[in-house]
């Protein structure tokens, strides 16, 4: 299980709820847009401390009925309702690495940390609560990455569903150096475990220019141990992970980082548009 004990802070200020869930209209098919576009020149492996201008990304929108919106535009840092997780890292709303002005979650990790030496994450992620996942749930989030993970068998998580009370259980959603995606799955259920998108990736991440991000979470019904998690870059399916544990998740975490780095530990990535709903979002 690669659940990180230290990372949990107390859930007391989690309390402050979201907006009602939406209806569900069926429509699975998401609108259309653009992730957005780099500056020419960039270099995905320059380092995090060089001169670098920074991502451009367009506002986002706030899609009608959605459980969450964070745009990340008020410049407020961490943004309100949101709590900041770090250890060994940065992560601060960042204006000013945008082309358009507007906020985004920049994040930072420190390099050369190895936890077959010295143990000890290099992550930081935002982390709030909400109602608690019923059947269907989608997760958006627009990403700049200076780089992928930098050896294989290190993985870079960007989001995490999870309950901490009495349905105690969680997965996150990785992202590997080959460019495919992992599932790390710690919900306790029966063939729980880590999975990873097999080879060879024909969808995958990629460093050097904003993706549009989409993690879909199903099960067939509220008591249902057991259901399925789609990934989606640009609107195109990466890959279906199924079997997948299921409990009453009520906290979602948004960020990147490595709860087991392996020396090549650093890191600099952007976030922005995070959008939690109950029905597809796409990239607008």
């Amino acid at each position: 299980m690669r659940f990180k004990q230290s990372l949990l802070l107390p859930l007391a200020v989690l309390s402050l709820g979201v907006l009602p869930a939406c209806s569900d209209d069926g429509d699975d098919n998401p609108p259309g847009g653009d992730a957005g576009t780099t500056d020419a020149g960039t270099d995905a492996g320059v380092d995090a401390g060089d001169d670098y201008p920074g991502p451009s990304t367009e506002p986002g929108t706030c899609p009608e009925g959605a459980l969450l919106c964070e745009l990340f535009d008020d410049g407020a840092s961490p943004p309100a309702h949101w709590m900041a997780e770090t250890e060994n890292a940065t992560i601060q709303v960042d204006g000013t690495r945008t082309r358009n002005g507007a906020g985004a979650l920049h994040i930072v990790t420190v390099d050369g940390r190895d936890e077959r030496v010295q143990p000890g994450a290099t992550i930081a992620r935002l982390r709030r609560r909400i109602d608690a996942f019923d059947t269907r749930l989608f997760v958006r989030a627009h990403v700049y990455m200076r780089s992928l993970p930098g050896m294989f068998g290190q993985m870079g998580t960007f989001f995490v569903l999870s309950n901490f009370e009495s349905d105690f259980g969680g997965f996150e959603l990785q992202v590997m150096q080959d460019s495919g995606f992992a599932l790390d799955d710690w919900t306790m259920r029966e063939g729980q475990g880590w999975n990873r998108q097999p080879e060879p990736i024909g969808v995958g991440m990629e460093a050097g220019r904003w993706v549009c991000l989409e993690w879909e979470v199903r099960r067939d019904s509220a008591s249902s141990t057991h259901g399925n998690t789609r990934v989606y870059v640009d609107g195109t399916l990466a890959h279906d992970f199924t079997s997948v544990g299921m409990r009453a998740f009520n906290n979602i975490a948004v960020g990147y980082g490595f709860v087991h780095p392996l020396g090549p530990s650093g890191s600099e990535t952007w976030l922005d548009n995070v959008v939690v709903s109950t029905r597809r979002i796409g990239c607008d």
